[in-house]
This record gives structure tokens, C-alpha cells and sequence, in this order.
């Protein structure tokens, strides 16, 4: 059995709106090479993407996202800024979680791999949306300056990771509300806390944090949601990035387009049938 069959970990990159690519490329990557992780890690709506999947509930997850956009299209204020605060948003991505996942799917979840959501510790002196608007610099010279797929500056400027587990929340609402923390970026999710602590979104610190796999865990398969030179995705050993295949279409922030909810997750079918098929570099 080689590595591509065989990956013991997954991780969820965040990418708001471009995880729907997520759910499409595991519906056909993990049933063409009969992958089964035993751990999960989810960062923001990586993480949200990751409980519908390993409840059994992306289709359906898919179908709520795409009748919300529906109505939003047809509701919604145009030209509106996506950085504001959004009450209804954050509505429909918390109900996508309860609605869906509430029952049998939740218990699948618990049952399942041991999913651990990743958050960002805001340090003391970031207790501001200022604060955070630096954490996010951080994450900005990393895309430009740094590492672009890890992250290293927020965590120079005081940021500490945060992990929750799926399996240790006792309710549906427990678990969005984790999923939310893991979201959190003031003022557009308004501040979180997580085991008494105030986190905001775990893609500040690492959009895509190895550090929640140990070595027993490995090979990890880390499926990002936007596209990186291919020499960034090369070099680690024990680690395979999955990529689209070209730039997706939706963006991270839109929440009122049904048509790129639905193409953005069939180009995932198709980049999990290429990655099944050809490997990795396919992507590239």
C-alpha cells in the first residue's frame, strides 16, 4: 500500500466560503482510495467542512448552503461590505452545523476519528478587534514575507494555539459553538470564548497546523483551499498537500451566489478524482 492510500491524518485548511471545494474532493478522494483517518484537525470552516464530512452529512450540508445563498441572493443588501459584522451569516453557518448535524449524525461524529479544532489565544494586550486586526497582519506577512502556508508572525506577536475536541462536546450547540471560536475574526464573529478563554480564529496562528499531528500520525494529508507555488507544497516528509486545481471561483467571504456553492464543490469531485487517480502534483 503506498503513502497515497494509506494517510493516518487530515487536516482542513480554513478558506471561509472555498471549503465547499473541500467537501466535494474527500466525497471522492477518501471513496476511490478507502481512506480513514484516525485524526482529524479543522482550522475555521475547514473545521465546520470536517464535521459534516465525518458525520456523513456533506450532501446535506451542501443542499442547506446552497438554498441559504439562494434566499441571501435574493435578500440581500447589494454592495455590502464583507468585513462589517453579519448577524445573519453567522446564523446560517451555526443552524448549518445544528440543523444538519443534530441526531444520529452527531453521535456518527463523536464515534468517529478524533477531530481537534484549532484556535488562535489572542495575547492580553490584543483585547480589541485591533488587537486581532494586527494578528491578521501577522497572518499577511506570512502570506507575502514568510512561510505562506505556515504561519509564523502572529505567534511572534503573542498568539498561542488552542485546541478543542469534537468528541468531548456533549451537544450539537457545544460543538458549533466550538467550531464558531475557530471562525472568530472581531468585529465580523463577535468575540468567542473556549474553555474560559477568549480565542478568536485559528487560521491567525497556522491555516493548516501540523503541529496537531504527532509522528504516529503520519502521513497527513493536508487539503488547503487556495492554490500555492508547488515548490511550498514539497520538502516535508510525511505530508501531502492536496490543492485546487485552479483558482476557485467563490470567494472566501461570499454568501449569496447558490451557483458557486454548487461549482466550487463539483471541481472538489473533480480534483479528488485527479488526486485518486494521478497523485498530488495533478493539482500542482
Amino acid at each position: 500500500m503506498n503513502e497515497q492510500n494509506s494517510y493516518k491524518s487530515v487536516i482542513f485548511a480554513g478558506g471561509g466560503s472555498r471549503c465547499f471545494w473541500q467537501g466535494g474532493f474527500w466525497q471522492a478522494a477518501a471513496s476511490a482510495l478507502g481512506l480513514a483517518p484516525t485524526a482529524v484537525a479543522g482550522v475555521s470552516a475547514g473545521a465546520s467542512t470536517a464535521c459534516h464530512i465525518f458525520a456523513g452529512e456533506i450532501e446535506a450540508a451542501m443542499e442547506y448552503y446552497h438554498a441559504a445563498h439562494t434566499y441571501r441572493a435574493k435578500y440581500a443588501r447589494p454592495g455590502r461590505n464583507p468585513f462589517l459584522p453579519d448577524p445573519t451569516g453567522l446564523k446560517v453557518y451555526r443552524e448549518a452545523l445544528e440543523s444538519v448535524l443534530e441526531g444520529e449524525p452527531f453521535q456518527r461524529l463523536k464515534q468517529g476519528p478524533d477531530l481537534r479544532i484549532f484556535m488562535s489565544r489572542p495575547p492580553g494586550w490584543a483585547k480589541s478587534a485591533l488587537g486581532v486586526g494586527l494578528g491578521y497582519l501577522g497572518y499577511g506577512l506570512d502570506k507575502s514575507l514568510g512561510d505562506p502556508v505556515h504561519h509564523r508572525y502572529a505567534r511572534k506577536l503573542g498568539f498561542q494555539p488552542m485546541v478543542g475536541h469534537a468528541s468531548e462536546c456533549t451537544t450539537v450547540k457545544d460543538l458549533a459553538d466550538l467550531v464558531v471560536a475557530s471562525s472568530c475574526l472581531p468585529p465580523m464573529v463577535p468575540w468567542c470564548t473556549w474553555s474560559g478563554c477568549k480565542v478568536v480564529d485559528g487560521g491567525i496562528l497556522d491555516n493548516a497546523p501540523l503541529e496537531l499531528m504527532g509522528l504516529h500520525e503520519t502521513p497527513v494529508l493536508v487539503l488547503l483551499t487556495r492554490r500555492y507555488p508547488a515548490e511550498e507544497l514539497k520538502g516535508r516528509p510525511g505530508v501531502t498537500y492536496a490543492q485546487p486545481s485552479r483558482d476557485l471561483a467563490i470567494s472566501k467571504w461570499e454568501k449569496a451566489n447558490p451557483d458557486l456553492v454548487r461549482e466550487s464543490y463539483e471541481q472538489g469531485l473533480r480534483d479528488g478524482e485527479l488526486f485518486a487517480k494521478h497523485g498530488p502534483e495533478a493539482l500542482y
